[in-house]
């Protein structure tokens, strides 16, 4: 199992400054208080997809904003930079697996004009309706012009408006830098998954079904129908011993969305990272233990560097004791935010166990 990321060290990213994460595992599990920057932390990596583009930057927004908030995508781009520096500047260092070390900066300089509103309405993908004017009326707008650097080498440019709410955020395969798969805490309730890479590998399938009868120990099988040949509006049917006919994953409650959510997003992570943000959300403490071992086992099958935060104390000292043979690939860092600075305490995952039992540490402060 590669470490794809060896060590990160965050300059600027929202309320982050000069945050260093060095000799990163191959299991990393990030914890401390709220507002210490855990998930700011795992949206920088996120940016790994792309890192040399503006597409990774707004997919760290796209993380946080629902489709139905586009329109704050300004805000949210603009609330990426810390708020009290005067220069608009965020930018991260990361050392990959074949020792590399890669700066990656973006910054931004803000102004104002007036746009036609034909304009306008084209770079919000959107047709004027009614009577043509004779003369475009003129909108006030800020807007943001933004330019990446990689080793300082200019590598992307884009003006971002105030009133955009269509912005380009797919990432071809072919520029992928390190394949990144983000799981927020409620992406379980938006129907976000696809069990493709499952179904096909009978394995993996045995296995998952090995998982969710930590659920329901009468499942006996899981496929999917999809609507309109469409497999992105494919509906999940589980078949157990209880009833003649399947039944829609929805009748099940959000533990088991949630394990499934978590066993697919490992598989599409092959050679790549994950990105686990509290990730015991919705898992009732009775099945942490088969799914925590079954996806961090996967992952050092499938070589995916993983990334987990947590607020649990519970679920933490379930995946440093889930297995006795993944123990060498676990650290723990504790992040700290003190008068303006951030810390991190670093545990291998033998000290952390020790310290919780021998020494009555809290890990998670």
């Amino acid at each position: 199992m590669a470490r794809h990321i060896q060590h990160l060290d965050i300059e600027a990213y929202r309320g982050i400054q000069n945050l260093k994460l060095k000799n990163l595992n191959h299991i990393n599990i990030l914890t401390g208080d709220n507002n210490s920057g855990k998930t700011s932390v795992l949206e920088v990596l996120s940016g790994m997809r792309d890192p040399y583009s503006i597409l990774a930057w707004t997919g760290m927004i796209l993380n946080r904003v629902s489709m139905a908030r586009k329109k704050l995508f300004y805000q949210e781009l603009y609330n990426l930079f810390p708020v009290d520096a005067e220069e608009k500047v965020i930018g991260y260092k990361f050392k990959d697996n074949k020792d590399v070390t890669t700066k990656i900066t973006l910054k931004a300089e803000i102004d104002e004009m007036q746009i036609p509103e034909q304009e306008m309405l084209q770079i919000n993908h959107l047709m004027r309706t009614g009577n043509v004017k004779e003369a475009d009326e003129l909108i006030d707008t800020k807007y943001m012009k933004l330019t990446t650097y990689a080793n300082e080498k200019k590598t992307g440019e884009e003006v971002l408006y105030d009133f955009q709410n269509h912005i380009p955020y797919v990432v071809e395969e072919k520029n992928i830098f390190l394949r990144t798969m983000y799981v927020s805490p409620v992406d379980h309730t938006k129907g976000k998954l696809s069990l493709d890479h499952i179904l096909s590998d009978s394995e993996m399938y045995e296995e998952m079904l090995s998982v969710l009868r930590a659920f329901d120990e009468n499942i006996i099988g899981i496929n999917a129908i999809a609507a309109d040949d469409h497999a992105s509006s494919a509906e999940y049917m589980i078949l157990t011993k209880d009833h003649k006919k399947a039944l829609p994953l929805n009748v099940f409650g959000d533990g088991m969305k949630k394990a499934i959510l978590l066993l697919s997003a490992v598989v599409k992570a092959k050679d790549g990272i994950l990105l686990l943000d509290e990730f015991e959300t919705a898992i009732h403490t009775s099945a942490m233990d088969s799914i925590f071992s079954w996806i961090l086992k996967s992952a050092k099958r499938l070589n995916v560097q993983v990334f987990l935060t947590s607020h649990s104390k519970e679920a933490i000292e379930k995946v440093l004791k889930c297995s006795k043979e993944l123990q060498p690939d676990i650290h723990v860092y504790t992040l700290y935010r003190k008068e303006n600075r951030h810390l991190v305490r670093t545990m291998t995952c033998e000290e952390a166990i020790d310290a919780e039992e021998c020494l009555g540490l809290e890990l998670r402060s």
